[in-house]
């Protein structure tokens, strides 16, 4: 059962997902590396994160949808484009996006639906207008671009956040809702995250580059897949996030996690290895090392 990109998963299309008996292991296995190659290597030239990142998501999902959602971006920028014309000033023009965006399109983020898988797709967040912060903060910059608005995303912990400005003296904005954050707010976000005791400091505030910017959404993408137990579709997202980060110990001890839930036990098991190797003192060493000799007490279905 492969996921459907343009439509809503079901129950019964989750079930049939995480059914998956041995022959469809040994073949799934071998689809995982027969995506296209040069559309990979595009995705790796992130000169544009909105379309790096739904052309990696047709990778994911094999269905076509890049051309789609480009249209309905399209669509959606010439709804606005009278009301952005005749502001030449950053600050008016910022101020006149930031309104058609969030109150004339409707762009909004509902913290109810961030568990939900189709609020961190982008096809599926260009076509509701509802996401995450993350989601909808990379919809608002591929605006800001065509309309020459000067905005910077900021990885801030736990969430994303947009930034108008410069680093000295610049605005930040919460991409759920369009409203401006005060140090303050940053501060009471930032307290949430990691305790009562954390300070902000600049080093929260640090732009983030296209290749940040694309492999957060990757990340987050695959947390969503693998929350919904969707593990084949995450483990080719797993694939494309090491394209860029090959040795990151963290993304190979998930894709362990994945090979186990796929029942290739020998290859988790190097997974689990590599991960024990590269960070000994990681508290989830113990329980992966029992991971290991428990798989290796078993037949692997992969040779």
């Amino acid at each position: 059962m492969e996921l459907d990109a343009n439509t809503a998963l079901t129950e019964t299309e989750l079930a049939e997902d995480v059914a998956v008996d041995n022959n469809a292991v040994d073949s799934d296995s071998e689809q995982l590396e027969e995506y296209d190659d040069e559309l990979a290597e595009e995705v790796l030239m992130i000169d544009n994160v909105m379309l790096a990142t739904l052309s990696a998501i047709e990778v994911i999902t094999e269905k076509p949808l890049l051309e789609q959602a480009i249209v309905e971006l399209d669509e959606l920028i010439e709804l606005i484009e009278v009301d952005m014309q005749g502001f030449t000033c950053e600050v008016e023009k910022r101020d006149q996006l930031l309104y058609l965006f969030y109150q004339q399109l409707g762009f909004a983020g509902d913290w109810r639906k961030w568990l939900e898988l189709d609020s961190v797709l982008l096809h599926k967040v260009i076509s509701s207008r509802n996401g995450v912060p993350l989601s909808l903060g990379t919809v608002f910059m591929y605006f800001a671009e065509h309309f020459e608005v000067d905005v910077t995303g900021i990885i801030f912990p736990g969430q994303f956040v947009l930034r108008f400005g410069s680093e000295q003296d610049g605005i930040y904005v919460d991409p759920a809702d369009g409203q401006v954050l005060s140090r303050h707010k940053l501060q009471v976000l930032l307290r949430g995250i990691e305790g009562n005791h954390a300070l902000l400091s600049d080093d929260d505030l640090l732009a983030a580059n296209n290749e940040m910017h694309y492999l957060r959404l990757l990340q987050v993408l695959k947390a969503a897949l693998i929350r919904d137990e969707h593990f084949s579709y995450a483990l080719r997202c797993i694939d494309l996030i090491l394209e860029l980060e090959p040795d990151e110990p963290y993304e190979i001890r998930d894709r362990g996690f994945l090979l186990q839930q796929l029942d290739c036990k020998k290859l988790a098991s190097e997974d689990f290895a590599y991960f024990i190797e590269q960070c000994p003192d990681d508290p989830i060493t113990r329980v992966l090392k029992a991971q290991i000799d428990e798989l290796a007490a078993t037949d692997d279905t992969i040779h």
